[in-house]
């Protein structure tokens, strides 16, 4: 499998298939997930594979492509990834003709699910003329729903989702239901059940299917059935891409593969297995940490989080295991999921598997059920279900699993003005009858059932559509609009002193998660409604940001608490907003610890809680709902983020994020206050921000990134005759106002022409681009020493420093580069380092190897970096980069995946002419991801300001440009003669680049997307 880009790393329009055996024209089908704006409104999706076909399924506000079901058919070799790139082209008005039933017939297919003595249901013939829905139609692949009541049972149903591919094969998944919503006498359905396919059963078992509850008929490592061979084809999206879409939380835990979390995923299937629905004895209402819960839950986080190849199956799976739970109430009269407008005061009878049932106002309950029990369903700690298998599958029936589960919630919920409000279906907690947390998790569901259900299925979406206007207008309403609390507190649903004095900041930090992850989806709401959603959530976001504060308000250090008061009342009032409340955050912290806990921190800069490091509990509950506050620019959220994120423990909770990854959301995007309102293309300096810390940058050195914090930093720069400086700094851009620190004072004691100086410190040297940040083993690692202090000696010596301890590991703890190497470039995904000429290094074996085995003979140096869509580094100089022979372009390209260095050139431009005579030396480049172009920048004398841009293509001879900025762009300051090296870095989570252009000007910044 590919190696997985996490966190912050923004990815690539793309997908990879691969299957353990050579094949030729095998048909795939998967979901796939589009950022804002990719694809916009009248263009197409465009692909490096000429059979693919792209059905679209629901699209952004702005009109563009939000998520589409793709299928087609591909060439494979065995065990090989085959990348599939996508782009934006203009849309076509000739299509091919659809696969129809016809085609499907012509098969011969036949299917029959049996259940016992209950009987049995038939497909064949004129069966497959009648579908009851068509899910997907085109030339490459078309798929139908079909069902069939079981015998003459009043509630058993065969379900078949049947997809038909050019190739001729056809492929099936099988379920049975027992889950209509008002037919009486509801109970279990025990017996012995089969399905056949072609006339050859696929699956035999017993099943005690209890009432509201179905699974698929599939028994082992099957995902589906064929009618033919299976062709055992897993696609694999782009994971970094897949998070920058929002349409899932942006991660940045690192998982192994072969640590416990991840042997844990299932990887075979049986009728209502729990799968890692892993609570506590098998019940949802188990108290504590549990697996499950979160905006995903673990076993899908992990998809986003561990390059396994198990994570694909085990989504699939653990969707399929959904069904074990009774929630499946579907509307007899439309066969789909309940319409919240048709039943405003019908809820769940006593006896239904649901915890906290609530009354109908008109004594209105769907009939009580009997027989075989499914495990109970709890609100309060529900997962996600369905969600992620749909966004990887783009399976009707997955679709219909998060609907199910929305539509379950209302049910479960009273009809009472206090609770849902009729057909409102109001997410709002009510003290001893609906928690905080439930709240959070019903949102969630809600939330992801509207970004699931099709623009075309305009019934369901137009429910769920005016379900979530109703729950902005009444959270606005009530929290915004009219005085309330400044503390951003909910009315909480429990209490710790039989009342709401003392509430659950962690519920309120799931609430606060749930509605920042609802403003990342990009839900299909009124204007009206989604400035009042992100007004909400502004003011919801105060219950984080203000935990982490200074020591004079509430001390951050302690701002993980159990239980916290807003207030000295026991009723306070929340409806109308008068409270009463605490004067001020003081007020809180003091109210709150008024008793100090044993656990309580006394240490500015150390974070203390009960639980530490929290990834299991308060802090990780906290840094979810905060990474939110932090994407959508809360005032004051970046300075409370860092305030956390530069404790000294800090790194504790990080480091345990691997091992359970489900809190480890991070920003998926940072919106500081200096960036928040500056436009696109405009070049600006962020204020503060000269100096370069001290660091002699100027002197021929680069700088480093750590793009999980977006962090520049610098250790070491100098050397030769410029400076025995060899301090570390960094500069945190993630601030609402960046500056810089001092990480290690320079040594005191120096020496010339060594690799380090009497306190064991690296001896400063000239950087150019051998600086480089390791998120995979957490180090600033200096790759090589060129041009020590002194007379300029060079050294092989790799050193790295800890940014949690801010020291450097002991010299030898890396073996040396090989001679004439240094640190070049950077491949994002995996922290390999990239050396001049074409060595690469990699951070699990700590060894270099050789990038090329078939060089072109051309000295390569820098600047250097990597395509991210295209898989291939990219190399482009003037003569050997620093203006010496030979004195022309040196261009060239190397696939990652070969050994093989490329010569590129370039078509004549206005562009090119320019760059040859301006023999650009010592230059920077980087890849915009969002753009899909390098950006070159030397900088130097009259080039100050003139950005060249490089659009790559599939081949060999590529487009120079000019880049065209806004004219409210700054004038730039040139850079000093010794080059701008790889201070020109684009900075993911700030969507944009970096510019240090000498250590006497502030930092100039281009925001990109």
């Amino acid at each position: 499998m590919p190696a997985t880009t996490f966190g912050l790393f923004t990815g690539a329009m793309q997908f990879s298939l691969v299957s353990a055996r050579a094949q030729v024209k095998a048909p795939f089908c998967l979901g796939f997930a589009f950022k804002r704006g990719d694809i916009p409104a009248g263009s197409a999706v465009g692909a490096s594979l000429a059979s693919l076909q792209v059905t679209p399924r629901t699209t952004w506000p702005d009109g563009s492509l939000k998520f589409a079901q793709i299928a087609g058919i591909a060439d494979l070799a065995a065990n090989t990834l085959t990348t599939v790139r996508l782009s934006r082209i203009a849309a076509g008005n000739a299509a091919a003709a659809p696969l129809g039933l016809a085609d499907l017939k012509k098969t011969g297919i036949t299917a029959e699910v049996g259940a016992g003595e209950l009987g049995k249901a038939s497909f064949g013939n004129a069966e497959w003329d009648a579908p009851f829905q068509t899910w997907a139609s085109g030339p490459q692949m078309s798929s139908w729903v079909y069902r069939k009541p079981v015998g003459s049972d009043p509630h058993l149903v065969a379900w078949l989702e049947v997809r038909l591919f050019a190739t001729g094969a056809v492929e099936v998944l099988p379920w049975v239901e027992n889950g209509y919503l008002m037919v009486a006498a509801p109970t279990n359905k025990a017996g012995a059940y089969s399905f056949k396919l072609g006339g050859s059963e696929r699956f035999s078992g017993t099943i005690d299917l209890p009432h509201h509850c179905r699974t698929p008929l599939i028994n082992g490592a099957a995902l589906s059935y064929w009618l033919g061979d299976d062709p055992g084809v897993t696609p694999r999206l782009d994971i970094a891409y897949l998070q920058a879409t929002e349409q899932v939380p942006t991660y940045s835990a690192r998982v192994d593969p072969a640590g416990a979390v991840a042997k844990k995923l299932v990887q075979a299937f049986s009728p209502l297995d729990k799968a890692n629905f892993s609570y506590s004895n098998d019940s949802m209402t188990s108290s504590g940490y549990q697996e499950p819960i979160g905006l995903l839950p673990e076993h899908d986080a992990l998809y986003l989080t561990c390059d396994s190849p198990t994570t694909y199956g085990a989504v699939v799976r653990n969707g399929f295991a959904a069904g074990r739970y009774g929630i499946h109430y579907r509307d007899e009269k439309t066969q789909r999921p309940l319409r919240f407008s048709q039943y405003p005061n019908l809820c769940l009878a006593d006896g239904s598997p649901v915890r906290d049932i609530g009354g109908s106002t008109r004594s209105q309950y769907t009939p009580k059920p009997s027989g075989t029990i499914a495990p109970i369903w709890d609100a309060a700690h529900a997962p996600s279900v369905g969600y992620m298998a749909y966004l990887l599958t783009g399976r009707w029936y997955f679709m219909e699993q998060v609907q199910f589960a929305a539509t379950l919630d209302y049910l479960g919920k009273g009809d009472n003005n206090v609770l849902r409000v009729g057909s409102l279906g109001l997410v709002r907690p009510c003290f001893g009858a609906w928690q905080t947390r439930a709240c959070a998790w019903q949102w969630r569901t809600l939330a992801q059932a509207l970004a699931v259900t099709p623009d075309s299925d305009t019934t369901l979406r137009t429910e769920f559509i005016d379900c979530v206007h109703n729950n902005i207008n009444d959270l606005h309403g009530t929290y915004v609009a009219q005085p309330n609390n400044p503390f951003g507190w909910i009315q909480p649903g429990e209490g710790y002193t039989n009342n709401m004095q003392f509430g659950a900041p962690w519920q309120q930090d799931f609430v606060t998660a749930a509605f920042g992850y609802s403003l990342s989806l990009g839900l299909p709401v009124s204007a009206a409604a989604a400035g009042k959603l992100e007004a909400f959530f502004h003011w919801k976001a105060r219950s984080a940001v203000m935990r982490l504060g200074t020591a004079d308000g509430f001390w951050y250090v302690n701002g993980a608490p159990y239980t916290m008061s807003i207030t000295n009342a026991g009723v306070p009032d929340f409806a109308g907003g008068k409270g009463p409340w605490l004067a001020d955050d003081a007020a809180v912290y003091a109210a709150t610890y008024a008793s100090q806990p044993s656990w309580f921190g006394t240490t500015e800069g150390k974070l203390a809680a009960e639980i530490l490091p929290g990834d299991r509990a308060q802090w990780g509950n906290l840094m979810t709902a905060m990474a939110y506050a932090v994407r959508h620019g809360v005032k004051g959220a970046g300075s409370a983020y860092q305030r956390v994120t530069s404790a000294s423990n800090y790194g504790a909770l990080r480091d345990a994020y691997n091992l359970a990854p489900v809190w480890s959301v991070a920003p998926a995007r940072v919106l500081p206050a200096w960036l928040a309102s500056k436009p696109l293309n405009t070049w600006f300096e962020i204020p503060g921000t000269a100096g370069a810390g001290g660091a002699a940058v100027d002197a021929y050195s680069g700088m480093a990134i750590e793009e999980r914090t977006s962090e520049i930093l610098i250790a070491a720069a100098g050397g030769h005759n410029d400076s025995s400086d060899n301090r570390v700094v960094s500069i945190n851009l993630s601030s609402d106002a960046p500056a810089w620190i001092q990480r290690m004072a320079p040594s005191t004691m120096v020496a010339t022409n060594v690799a380090y100086y009497a306190d064991g410190k690296p001896a400063s040297r000239h950087l150019y681009s051998s600086l480089h940040f390791v998120p995979q083993l957490n180090r600033l690692i200096l790759f090589g020493l060129r041009g020590a202090w002194g007379a300029a000696y060079n050294f092989g010596k790799v050193d790295a420093f800890s940014l949690d301890t801010n020291t450097w590991d002991p010299a030898g703890t890396f073996a040396d580069m090989p001679a004439g190497y240094y640190g070049a470039a950077q491949i994002r995904a995996t922290g390999e380092v990239i050396s001049n000429g074409l060595k690469k290094w990699s951070p699990v074996d700590r060894q270099w190897s050789d990038l090329v085995t078939v060089p072109l003979g051309d000295a390569v140096r820098w600047p250097m970096a990597v395509d991210a869509r295209r898989g291939q580094l990219f190399c482009l100089q003037w003569g050997d980069g620093q203006g010496y022979d030979p004195q022309r372009m040196v261009a060239s390209r190397v696939p990652l995946g070969g050994k093989q260095q490329i010569a590129v050139s370039f078509n004549a431009s206005s562009a090119l002419t320019e760059w040859e005579a301006e023999k650009p030396m010592y230059a920077g480049m980087d890849y915009d991801v969002d753009n899909d172009r390098f950006l070159f920048y030397a900088g130097r004398g009259s080039a100050a300001g003139r950005v060249y841009v490089i659009t790559p293509n599939d081949g060999n001879v590529w487009d120079m440009s000019m880049l065209d900025t806004d004219a409210g762009s700054v004038k730039m300051v040139a850079t000093v003669d010794a080059g701008l090296q790889n201070r020109l870095r684009y900075v993911p989570a700030l969507r944009g680049f970096v510019l240090l252009a000498r250590s006497s000007s502030n930092l100039y910044f281009l925001r990109t997307a």
